[in-house]
């Protein structure tokens, strides 16, 4: 569970966003945002610095990302560089983005296979977890070849493990279990 930091930032951009229609838009900006914090560390520790001035801080944001996100996402980044809180933005992005697939009825899924899925394939799990969920769904996909064959979904808190690796596993396990009798 996210801190008190990222709720009351992501409950507050929520708003925002749900107020001028731009949840989805700003879903995939915070995405891109803490893509490029990752990528530049020395982003995050500049703009949280106390040797840096605010307007040294703003400088650098508006020089940076102005003209190349949303005003919103813009002033957001402001507002946690104002009260250095820059290195919280993807906590408070998960929090956004699970808000925002609250409202929108959307669930994530994860789904592992040992080769890639055919696209007959994707669209019809993609439609039964639709139906399960009663949500849209977004699959994210996961090639791991360990598992052998089958699939493993996950989805919230939820697992559904019909890997062959497992399935040997719990028969080696049942087959040890008969024979130590």
């Amino acid at each position: 569970m996210a801190g008190s930091v990222e709720n009351v930032y992501s409950r507050a951009l929520l708003e925002i966003a749900a107020e001028d229609g731009s949840m989805k838009e700003l879903d995939e900006e915070l995405d891109a945002l803490c893509g490029i914090f990752s990528a530049n560390p020395e982003l995050t520790e500049v703009l949280c610095a106390p040797t840096v001035t605010d307007e040294e801080k703003l400088s650098l944001i508006k020089t940076v990302f102005e003209g190349k996100i949303s005003d919103t996402a813009l002033n957001f980044l402001c507002v946690l560089s104002e009260k250095n809180r820059c290195r919280y933005l993807p906590g408070i992005a998960e929090e956004f983005r699970n808000g925002y697939y609250e409202e929108a009825g959307i669930a994530e899924a994860t789904v592992t296979t040992a080769v890639p899925l055919k696209d007959d394939a994707r669209d019809r799990l993609k439609a039964k977890l639709e139906k399960k969920y009663g949500k849209t769904v977004i699959l994210r996909e996961k090639v791991d070849p360990s598992i052998m064959g089958g699939m493993i979904v996950s989805s919230g808190g939820s697992m559904m493990d019909g890997s062959v690796k497992t399935r040997l596993e719990n028969m080696h396990k049942q087959i040890r279990d008969m024979v130590s009798v």
